[in-house]
């Protein structure tokens, strides 16, 4: 068996979202692509804030948005669900595939949980240990008000809250995911932070006051790196190792190795 694989690098948020849309709307079509998962790897350049599709109108914060424009972020919605995210010094990936055969079949949270597993493994491969490896004790968080209070920034940002099967360290959370599904077939995006930086956040979501508290919950692969040296625990990676093509390349091996599955490399020009 065998997965797509689609490494992009870096590109504007309008042409990431409308490439993963587009790897969305190939699943109605049954051909041989489709009938594998695809993972797509990329980041975000210039740096962007991306909205989940539901956050519009009144659930929006135009004085975050304005402060991300100001900066020169791109500012663009997402076709998954979830809160807003901020995309610097991150690496994102996407899976696409049918939820209604094959390895990811199953209801969203069934999908989810199948997910962390390459994600897990990917931790595990850059030495890293995730909390709860085996998923068993994590919080299963379902929100009751779906309609986002633009004035609670634990609605806002998607990096607030742990949600389902999300992968923690000591309780920080590293990467935010949402998904999306039509009659045929998912899309889940995911966002991991490879060092955060509690300021980039403060300045873009903060309204003034102390906010910190709200953003020391959140980590980043060299925060993690950094504590485990500080731990005296056996490291071999360095901040100047963790570029896009290495941690790439993991993120493609764990998906493959999680599903004993062969990649398939294709050209970004399918996304045209």
């Amino acid at each position: 068996m065998s997965f797509n694989l689609i490494i992009s690098g870096g590109h504007s948020g309008n042409f990431n979202m409308s490439a993963d849309l587009f790897l969305l709307k190939k699943y109605k079509t049954a051909d041989a692509f489709s009938a594998d998962p695809t993972l797509r790897i990329y980041y975000f350049n210039p740096p962007a804030l991306s909205l989940g599709f539901f956050q519009k109108d009144k659930n929006i914060d135009n004085k975050i948005i304005e402060k991300a424009k100001s900066k020169g972020f791109d500012v663009v919605s997402r076709p998954t669900g979830g809160r807003a995210v901020l995309h610097k010094s991150e690496i994102t990936y996407s899976v696409t595939a049918s939820y209604k055969n094959g390895i990811f079949a199953g209801k969203l949270i069934e999908t989810y949980k199948k997910i962390s597993e390459f994600l897990y493994l990917f931790f595990i491969k850059l030495r890293l240990k995730p909390d709860n490896g085996d998923f068993s004790s994590i919080n299963i968080h379902r929100d009751k008000n779906k309609e986002n209070n633009k004035n609670d920034r634990n609605n806002f940002n998607c990096f607030l809250k742990a949600h389902s099967y999300e992968i923690t360290f000591g309780g920080r959370k590293i990467c935010g995911n949402s998904q999306r599904r039509n009659d045929f077939a998912f899309l889940q995006h995911g966002s991991i932070y490879i060092d955060y930086k509690p300021e980039d956040h403060i300045e873009i979501f903060g309204d003034g006051g102390d906010c910190s508290e709200y953003f020391n919950n959140i980590t980043g692969i060299l925060q993690e790196i950094n504590r485990n040296k500080e731990l005296n625990k056996p490291f071999k990676q360095t901040a100047e190792e963790l570029t896009f093509d290495y941690l790439s390349e993991i993120l493609a091996l764990s998906f493959s190795e999680a599903y004993n599955l062969e990649p398939v490399i294709l050209q970004e020009n399918i996304l045209e």
